[in-house]
């Protein structure tokens, strides 16, 4: 495991009147050692600059530092630092007497309704690159050099406003370059108001799924279709109508979904059409 290098002064809870600082520092760094706020592997702070930052005797951090040493929650390596241990005493104590170390079970987690029904991609980081396949762009096209190169000299410029975040629906310079690009390439009427920028298209349809479907509601996806679309779809609770597709798009004739049975919502009726990455709302 790589260790994590730390440059910022540790952030401890405040002392208890009357304990004394020893006391208080070796405390609370075992708590915090345990409760993982310092992960395995920290590269802690040197001891003068915590004394400067608690306004301590260096003599009281390096007691307290030893005494977390002899006790196995921290390791020195000489000529580098002070880290957190990787094997903390408490997981020895899990240890049986035949060497074999108890699995502690997870704690089950209160999920809503919605979050038991996320799915994710199965193996999607494991998966390689293949053709066709329909939730990766050609990335070995990707001018990575060029963005590079670009992005570096962007940061360089950044101001403290810049870093701050910009709008809800996106930085709005590029919502209008959007927009101007759709009107004149593409010849649809739209405004920047019109535009949300999104990371990609998986965050694309979970924002208007929230924004146009309720659960129970009918959404229609051609059949062989964009399986990441489908598992937002049923995370929202929506019932997924399959329609066939031939050398000309959707045919809804041939279909689960016939042309008479609309999709149609307890409220309104919506539909959805995926096929050419168009939403209709209506």
């Amino acid at each position: 495991m790589p260790k994590q290098t730390t440059s910022l002064g540790l952030n401890l809870a405040p002392r208890k009147p009357g304990m004394s600082a020893y006391t208080w520092l070796y405390s609370v760094m075992r708590e915090d050692i345990l409760s993982r706020r310092l992960p395995a592997g920290t590269r802690l702070p040197p001891t003068r600059e915590l004394a400067a930052q608690y306004q301590l005797a260096r003599g009281t951090i390096v007691a307290a530092f030893e005494q977390l040493k002899a006790e196995g929650y921290l390791e020195g390596v000489m000529g580098s630092g002070t880290y957190v241990s990787k094997v903390l005493p408490e997981s020895l104590l899990n240890v049986s007497a035949s060497g074999e170390q108890r699995i502690a079970l997870p704690r089950r987690r209160y999920l809503s309704n919605f979050g038991h029904r996320v799915q994710l991609f199965e193996n999607y980081e494991e998966t390689p690159t293949r053709a066709f396949r329909t939730n990766l762009p050609a990335l070995d096209l990707f001018p990575v050099d060029a963005w590079a190169q670009t992005s570096a000299r962007l940061l360089r410029e950044v101001s403290a406003g810049q870093l701050r975040g910009c709008d809800a629906m996106g930085y709005l310079p590029l919502r209008k370059a959007v927009a101007d690009y759709l009107n004149t390439t593409r010849g649809v009427r739209c405004e920047p108001h019109q535009v949300a920028i999104v990371s990609g298209v998986q965050e694309a349809l979970d924002l208007s799924a929230r924004l146009f479907v309720d659960k129970g509601d009918s959404v229609v996806m051609e059949d062989p279709g964009y399986l990441g679309a489908a598992h937002v779809f049923r995370a929202i609770g929506a019932k997924i109508r399959a329609t066939a597709v031939d050398h000309e798009g959707s045919c809804p004739q041939r279909g689960t979904l016939g042309i008479a049975d609309t999709v149609v919502s307890s409220r309104r009726r919506r539909m959805l059409h995926l096929g050419e990455g168009a939403f209709l709302h209506g």
